[in-house]
């Protein structure tokens, strides 16, 4: 290559501009680099603080589980509140909250178990995991079954056995739509939902002995 080719290389000529730009505005050029140095900074450290919460929240919400399996229920209540109250929109806070959920209703507390679905964060349309979804709609379903809405009992236990995802739990869900067909004195369609019910192979036992004494029950009111 000639020395004139040489001089006019339009590559060359780029790459001297850039450096010449980089001479006469090095302290901007500092500034700009050190600027994203910090940002990637801040990034980093409130993406690492981010996953430690949810670790954190998920094995707590761990160690309450084994507590609760283990028997000592008030103590696993006060893990979970714990990881509710500390650690709010984690996979560990939605865990935390269907225990103690779960809890309000077992004891009939209806009023406070309304209260915390009032105070959820996030929809519960937008959850993610299929078992807590299907869960959380079950027992929304129960409070308005006990303040007597059954329209509305009814549409949440439907979403609950769509959220399901799993046989089995689509079965104990059907149950709860049973329950409510049967208090609006739908025996017909009650009958046959229990009959596909009790075909089904993989029907546990307590499933299948519910289902035999609703059909039992709906089948005396037919008379049939």
């Amino acid at each position: 290559m000639r020395k004139e080719e040489i001089r006019h290389d339009p590559i060359r000529q780029n790459i001297v501009r850039v450096v010449e730009y980089l001479k006469e505005n090095q302290n901007n050029v500092l500034k700009i680099f050190l600027g994203l140095v910090v940002l990637i900074s801040v990034f980093s450290f409130y993406n690492n603080m981010g996953n430690e919460r949810i670790e954190s929240s998920s094995e707590i919400a761990g160690l309450a589980q084994n507590t609760f399996i283990n028997g000592n229920i008030d103590e696993a209540m006060v893990k979970f509140e714990r990881v509710l109250s500390d650690y709010p929109k984690t996979s560990g806070a939605l865990q935390s909250l269907v225990y103690l959920l779960s809890d309000a209703i077992n004891k009939e507390d209806y009023l406070t178990a309304k209260k915390m679905i009032e105070k959820l964060k996030i929809g519960i349309s937008s959850i993610n995991d299929p078992v807590v979804k299907a869960t959380l709609y079950k027992i929304q379903g129960d409070i308005e079954l006990y303040d007597g809405n059954m329209d509305h009992a009814m549409s949440y236990y439907n979403k609950a056995v769509k959220s399901a995802k799993n046989p089995s739990l689509e079965i104990k869900y059907k149950l709860d739509v049973i329950t409510v067909l049967l208090r609006q004195e739908e025996y017909k369609q009650a009958i046959t939902m229990l009959k596909d019910i009790q075909d089904f192979d993989d029907i546990g036992f307590n499933e299948k002995n519910k289902a035999e004494e609703l059909q039992a029950f709906a089948t005396q009111k037919l008379g049939t």
